[in-house]
């Protein structure tokens, strides 16, 4: 994208509990501009007509009609989870942006747990140990 401005995207913030990881934050940073919600709600003014996305890490940020409203030129909002039930899709919906979610992320280490728990309870692994 040489040449042309990274899209700007909005995320909760980076680190801690329940921030982006930030080992992950050095390839976001190459595709896009990161805009933490203390940095947009600092410059809100400059920034809300540039942040084209939002990038949802542990159901955060808090998406509301509030938010909807102060940013006209969002498109997307990115869940980094399988489901979509912390979002309200009509109100988004209303506001004509689209959602995406990872849906098969998980598929395969559910079912390990599964068969691995069905195992152990057969053959009474936990009362051996």
């Amino acid at each position: 994208m040489e040449g042309q401005e990274l899209p700007y995207v909005l995320i909760d913030c980076i680190g801690g509990k329940h921030g982006v990881y930030e080992d992950h934050v050095e390839f976001l940073e190459k595709h896009f501009h990161l805009i933490t919600m203390k940095e947009y709600l600092e410059n809100k003014k400059f920034l809300s007509k540039k942040i084209r996305a939002i990038y949802m890490w542990y159901h955060k940020p808090v998406i509301n009609e509030e938010l909807l409203q102060s940013l006209p030129n969002l498109k997307i909002v990115a869940s980094s989870g399988v489901g979509i039930d912390h979002l309200d899709l009509n109100l988004l919906s209303s506001y004509a942006v689209k959602v995406s979610n990872t849906p098969f992320v998980v598929s395969t280490d559910t079912a390990d747990l599964g068969m691995a728990l069905l195992l152990a309870s057969s053959r009474r692994l936990v009362e051996g140990n």
